[in-house]
């Protein structure tokens, strides 16, 4: 039964709920290669560290399967139809946001950007997607968890102005 309930949910909320609820698909662009002078670097350097120690570790536990290189797969990927759509969430959720190389991250936006639109996300609470949850309950960020990504979007923003 939960079975056919989730290949209902997917199969008829596939653009609604796979990406928060937006749809970007007329706004996808090439991703942009970030040239930074060497002050920039620096930031970015120390944006990454702190990344890397307070950050990483949560987007490992909640975003990564579709926003970065280490996906695990659930018991039911290999579902005719079930199968399609979540590699296509993952491809279309790496063309926006890609989380593999750490900070600044392969987007199609700017690293100011990207930090907006995870801060929007995680407000919204649009992020990880409401169908994704419903077999991943586990993959909801917790309060703190919440704070401390709010906290260094805060700081990096500030960093970077």
């Amino acid at each position: 039964m939960k079975v056919l309930l989730l290949l209902f949910i997917l199969t008829t909320t596939f653009h609604v709920w796979g990406h928060g609820g937006e749809d970007h698909s007329k706004d996808v662009k090439q991703p942009k290669v970030v040239k930074a002078n060497a002050e920039i670097e620096e930031k970015y350097i120390r944006i990454n560290q702190e990344y890397l120690k307070t950050v990483k570790p949560i987007f490992q536990k909640s975003c990564f399967d579709c926003h970065g290189n280490t996906t695990v797969y659930p018991w039911y990927y290999k579902i005719p139809g079930v199968k399609q759509l979540i590699d296509s969430d993952i491809k279309e959720s790496k063309k926006h946001l890609d989380f593999s190389k750490d900070f600044p991250f392969v987007s199609h936006e700017t690293p100011i950007k990207d930090l907006d639109a995870i801060g929007k996300s995680i407000k919204n609470d649009s992020m990880p997607p409401f169908r994704y949850l419903i077999m991943h309950g586990d993959k909801k960020l917790t309060k703190d968890e919440v704070k401390q990504v709010d906290k260094w979007i805060r700081e990096s923003k500030e960093m970077l102005k």
